[in-house]
């Protein structure tokens, strides 16, 4: 490959790892209840045992990634297949990373919540795009790794 392809390769690597470092925020610690300003109380369905778990490993995982790839470049990209399969198994958990679902206490006779203004759409849009990032990152690495030419071929 071409020295001018490996750099647009790495720096693309390198964005998206950032992107991926950066969507975890909402899912370090999503909220398990809020109220509206309309006085609705919502509270989310309990996580399944061992959603949370997972949920953090993952995520630690995708921040050491993202800094080794920062660092090393595209070195390391396919372990990213690790966070992939934990996050997936999340998202899947999750019922597609929103199974957020609220319980309304004390709602007299107030409507739900918009989806697009529940507090939980930010985590599932984090949880979703992470899934797709981290299985985009390991599909380059795990490419990248294939294509390498081996020692004694032209």
């Amino acid at each position: 490959m071409p020295p001018a392809d490996q750099q647009v390769r790495s720096r693309l690597v390198r964005v998206l790892a950032v992107l991926a470092a950066l969507v975890t925020i909402p899912l370090w610690s999503p909220p398990d209840h809020v109220t509206t300003s309309d006085g609705v109380f919502m509270v989310a369905a309990t996580a399944p045992p061992g959603v949370a778990v997972v949920r953090v490993a993952s995520l630690v995982l995708v921040v050491v990634l993202a800094g080794l790839t920062l660092w090393r470049g595209r070195r390391v990209v396919a372990l990213y297949a690790l966070p992939a399969l934990g996050l997936t198994w999340v998202w899947w958990r999750m019922e597609g990373g929103g199974s957020y679902t609220v319980a309304m206490f004390g709602s007299a006779g107030q409507d739900p919540p918009h989806a697009f203004t529940s507090p939980w759409f930010a985590v599932s849009v984090a949880l979703s795009a992470l899934v797709v990032l981290t299985w985009t990152l390991a599909a380059i690495g795990i490419a990248g790794r294939r294509r390498r030419p081996r020692a004694g071929r032209p």
